[in-house]
């Protein structure tokens, strides 16, 4: 089962985000800011995608936050999402994918199913 670390701080996206992966059948850990979720980062090796926000609340935004990660050695697929089209031309890192708000449930399944194949080539 791949595991999920989803990065939101807005409490009704994350319940319904939640939802839509664990239905489809992902393990999911929750952070509500960057610092939380590169602790969790830290303690679970065996995240294979982090799902995030661009626009965090507190301290780093999402693709700084995935910068990190990054620079950490973790080998987990990011997806960065926002409904702030302006971040759409940031260039990311090859294993980041940019997914704008709003979006439905097919394809927030598929970009995470592909987020989770791009993990495990890292492993491979």
């Amino acid at each position: 089962m791949e595991v999920v670390l989803l990065v939101e701080d807005d409490p009704d996206v994350m319940e319904v985000t939640s939802l839509l992966l664990e239905d489809a059948g992902y393990q999911l850990v929750h952070a509500s800011d960057a610092e939380q979720a590169l602790d969790v980062l830290a303690a679970r090796p065996d995240i294979d995608v982090v799902f995030t926000d661009v626009n965090l609340r507190r301290g780093m935004n999402g693709i700084e936050m995935a910068n990190a990660m990054r620079a950490r050695g973790s080998r987990a697929s990011v997806v960065v999402v926002s409904g702030d089209l302006g971040w759409a031309d940031t260039p990311l890192d090859p294993s980041m994918v940019f997914l704008p708000k709003p979006y439905d449930r097919r394809t927030l399944l598929g970009t995470v199913a592909g987020a989770c194949g791009r993990a495990r080539q890292v492993v491979s």
